[in-house]
Order: structure tokens, then sequence, then C-alpha cells
């Protein structure tokens, strides 16, 4: 990926991404971030260490959750086989298996 703009965020702070902002990646450095994309039927959270790409242009609002340090960068295309798209996607479910279990809804 490469460098990107950095955004350090107070808690309840929210920085707004207009227009088209597919492929870019939002990577969390510290604290958390809430994340709502215009025509994605879920929120996400996005921790320290992870990343989300943006895969389709809209509005983004990134909020902090707490204080927190963030990166927008423009993604770097891996080559068709490398996996990380498939990788992304695991990371994806795994978070919203996470927030089902929080929730209580399996058990």
């Amino acid at each position: 990926m490469k460098s990107g703009k950095e955004h350090r965020l107070r808690r309840d702070e929210r920085i707004r991404l207009d227009g088209n902002a597919a492929g870019r990646v939002i990577s969390c450095r510290e604290g958390v971030l809430w994340l709502t994309q215009t025509g994605n039927p879920g929120d996400h959270l996005i921790r320290v260490g992870e990343a989300f790409s943006i895969d389709r242009p809209g509005l983004v609002l990134i909020s902090a959750l707490e204080d927190s340090f963030c990166t927008v960068a423009q993604e770097r295309r891996d080559p068709p086989c490398s996996g990380g798209h498939f990788i992304q996607a695991i990371r994806r479910m795994a978070r919203r298996f996470e927030g089902v279990l929080r929730k209580g809804l399996l058990t």
C-alpha cells in the first residue's frame, strides 16, 4: 500500500470521504474506528492493526470510538493469485461473527 494521509482523531471526532473513495484503504494504527459507507448494508469496526478496503464509490464516514490514529491510502492492487482479497473477506466475516456472538444471537 502506498503511504497515505494520516489522521489523529479524538473520541467522537469524524472524517468524511466524499465522492469516489473506491480503492482507498483505511488502516487503524491506534484506537477503534467505526466506518459507515453509502451502499454498504453494514457498518464496520476497525481495531488496531486492521484495515478496511473501500470497494465502491460514495460517502464514507470514519468515526473514532476512542482517541485514534489512522491512515487513508490508495490501495495497491495485489496480483490476482496473491489471496489478499480472500484474506480481507475472511477478516470481515470474522468481525461480523464476533458481533453476533457479542449480541448473544448464537449459543
